[in-house]
């Protein structure tokens, strides 16, 4: 019979009101990867947090190891020997690999082994997985893959019961992805435990043995194996291109060009891109994004090759005004980084607007005009003078048409369906549509090509920082392979 590390029975978890756990029923077994699909974002973060912690709950029961831990009846709010690996590392930068390992266990004594000991333990468990880290290297100086690599090694030493590794593929490359699914797969077949929470069924079936569907903060299905085909999931899953008007082709006119283009992370990387097209840029080893930004906002010079922008060789001097010059960029987790919350959503929304507005038209007399445009696409949270009680797809809205009223000639999407479940993902996808039917160029930098191909009208392949493939969208179908 197999051992079984969680059970949890008819959990239900409440906050001030708002339910986010609803008869929650779960088990994972002994050297088990359980995949979890959250297809909205209730009870996700709950759930993670209710797993590490003993914290009261309203009904039911939770067993780890077949110990009960924690029931509606009593709750110690004790610590239980889980341990999440998400994009934030918990890993302290400025100590070497070692002393995270090592000195950080509770009830370690540093004093009583040496350095050279310490070293050593690193390098046996490293090197039983193929990874070759200096243990005396600082966290600060490891990518994310070599960071995620030693929370998974502190994991195990720490004797963790379960594994939790949420939303992990939005830092990851694809290469550095499928070499992390072949650790997890290594550890599980030692007998260890995981819990793989992501939001695209593509990845789940990759690596989990079973998958869990949650929605509303309950699980709706279990996937087994042999149940984990596209064609079972499509019944509880959204369409990403249900009710989208068609779009007259872009027109073939060259936007921009890349020619020879070397940088650090680019090699002679060339492309062009056609005025209103939707392009996604591919990135297998997650390595251009800031090159590439740097060299269309002026902060980075190529070594080698040179941009075009609207036939003109892209100067420095035109670089360092790409805004005023239309190109636009929209932030990985733009709803932290570009939405200013001591505005009110107006002011935020004419954010750009007011660089092409000449100082002596009254401002005031113009956001009443664009007030009325907006007011039936955004509705009454037009008028809102505070921001902060906004749900994500409100505010997502407000960085869209941001963009959408200052009207740039080309828009850089960086991961724009990172961290997203399913309906947010299926509204930031309509936000891109609706650039997209404005005319705006739309270039897509991602990692994870899931979601993105519904949007877009062609698609790169980026290796080692030069395109090794291109596809039009007619043959979108049969690289489904890849993301």
């Amino acid at each position: 019979m197999r051992k079984e590390i969680l059970r949890m029975e008819h959990v239900t978890k409440s906050y001030a009101g708002v339910i986010y756990l609803d008869n929650f029923n779960m088990q994972i077994y002994k050297g088990e990867i359980m995949g979890l699909i959250p297809i909205n974002r209730q009870g996700k973060s709950e759930l993670i947090e209710l797993l590490c912690q003993n914290s009261p709950i309203d009904y039911g029961r939770i067993y780890i190891n077949n110990e009960l831990v924690n029931y509606y009846e009593h709750s110690t709010n004790s610590i239980n020997r889980v341990y999440v690996i998400n994009q934030k590392s918990k890993l302290i930068q400025d100590l070497t690999v070692s002393d995270n390992i090592f000195v950080l266990r509770r009830g370690f004594k540093k004093y009583i082994i040496n350095n050279k000991v310490l070293r050593g333990q690193v390098n046996k468990y490293l090197k039983e997985i193929g990874i070759y880290i200096d243990p005396d290297e600082l966290i600060a100086d490891l990518n994310p893959f070599e960071q995620c690599c030693v929370e998974l090694v502190k994991a195990v030493i720490t004797g963790a019961n379960l594994i939790i590794i949420s939303d992990i593929t939005n830092i990851l490359s694809v290469v550095d992805l499928s070499k992390l699914y072949q650790l997890v797969n290594f550890y599980a077949d030692k007998g260890y435990s995981f819990l793989f929470v992501g939001n695209h069924h593509e990845e789940m079936f990759t690596i989990c043995h079973r998958v869990s569907l949650m929605k509303d903060g309950t699980i709706i299905k279990v996937l087994d194996e042999q149940d984990m085909k596209n064609d079972l999931i499509k019944f509880y899953t959204i369409s990403f291109t249900d009710n989208k008007q068609k779009i007259d082709r872009y027109n073939g006119q060259g936007i921009l060009e890349f020619e020879n283009i070397c940088t650090g992370n680019l090699n002679k990387m060339s492309f062009s891109v056609k005025k209103g097209e939707c392009v996604v840029l591919f990135d297998t080893n997650n390595t251009i994004y800031s090159d590439l930004l740097d060299l269309m906002n002026g902060e980075l010079s190529p070594i080698f090759g040179r941009i075009l922008y609207n036939n003109q060789v892209y100067a420095e001097n035109a670089a360092r005004k790409a805004l005023e010059n239309g190109i636009a960029v929209i932030s990985e987790d733009s709803i932290q980084k570009m939405i200013f919350y001591n505005l009110n959503y107006i002011d935020n929304l004419c954010f750009l607007i007011d660089k092409k507005i000449e100082k002596k038209i009254m401002k005031r007399k113009i956001k009443k005009s664009i007030i009325r445009e907006y007011e039936n696409i955004l509705g009454e949270e037009i008028y809102l003078n505070d921001l902060s009680d906004l749900e994500p797809a409100s505010l997502y809205n407000l960085v869209y048409y941001r963009l959408h009223l200052y009207n740039p000639n080309i828009v850089f999407c960086i991961q724009p369906f990172s961290g997203a479940d399913m309906y947010l993902r299926k509204h930031i996808s309509d936000l891109i549509y609706e650039l997209k039917k404005k005319g705006i160029t739309i270039i897509i930098i991602a990692v994870n090509i899931s979601d993105t191909l519904s949007v877009a009208d062609r698609l790169m392949i980026i290796e080692q920082g030069a395109v090794l493939k291109e596809y039009p969208k007619d043959e979108f179908e049969s690289i489904h392979v890849i993301a």
